[in-house]
């Protein structure tokens, strides 16, 4: 396990060091969205090959801004950057899972913090498809580490996939959307957005209620 461990390292280390000044340009200029626009579309028909990779590699990649790059995806690419952010987050979270799943807490205290790891494993612990659910579409709760969790719980792959899809596929058309809209969405998206967040909050602390679990426990 030690080599395998070494031999991923090494090979992220490679990749962040033959790439690290497209990677450079990119977060210098992540804030224009129309200059990430002009910057994937320099790419091409690449475009959404590149714009899949950074989706993916944000799932493990803190520093790479996830709903930042959802907002560009809408803006340049419409319906199609649409599907590309679900697929692609949702790709990202299962291999996330699946690494905790066959590495264990070994692994994952080197990627993560142990003690951010061990406060919401213990909330998360026998939870399943609802709880995760509310997991990728809260803003409480850490959604990238939350794959991490999940992968060293007792949810199946299976079960968490269907969450992973369903909360990943919410999040990305919400956030989708305000690209598709030029960056100004009408006062129908926002009366919707937040009547649609109220109703999740509801239901989530429906939920926390009748399962008598706390979100602040250690």
């Amino acid at each position: 396990m030690k080599t395998r461990n070494i031999l991923f390292t090494a090979t992220f280390l490679t990749i962040l060091f033959l790439y690290r000044q497209p990677i450079s340009d990119l977060l210098r200029i992540i804030g224009d969205q129309e200059a990430v626009s002009a910057y994937l579309q320099g790419f091409g028909a690449w475009g959404p090959l590149v714009l899949f990779i950074l989706m993916v590699a944000q799932v493990f990649v803190a520093v790479i801004p996830g709903h930042a790059l959802m907002v560009t995806a809408g803006y340049a690419y419409g319906v199609t950057g649409l599907l590309v952010i679900i697929a692609s987050t949702v790709l990202g979270s299962q291999v996330a899972f699946f690494i905790a799943r066959r590495y264990g807490r070994n692994l994952i205290y080197k990627l993560a913090s142990p003690r951010v790891i061990q406060r919401w494993d213990g909330m998360a612990r026998d939870q399943g498809v609802l709880f995760y659910f509310f997991a990728f579409v809260l803003p409480i709760f850490p959604s990238d580490l939350m794959c991490y969790v999940a992968g060293l719980g007792v949810i199946s792959a299976r079960r968490f996939l269907l969450a992973n899809a369903l909360g990943r596929s919410v999040v990305a058309i919400s956030i989708t959307l305000i690209g598709m809209y030029g960056l100004n969405p009408p006062l129908w998206f926002w009366l919707a957005a937040m009547g649609g967040m109220a109703a999740l909050f509801a239901g989530w602390f429906t939920f926390k209620r009748r399962k008598g679990s706390n979100i602040y426990a250690e």
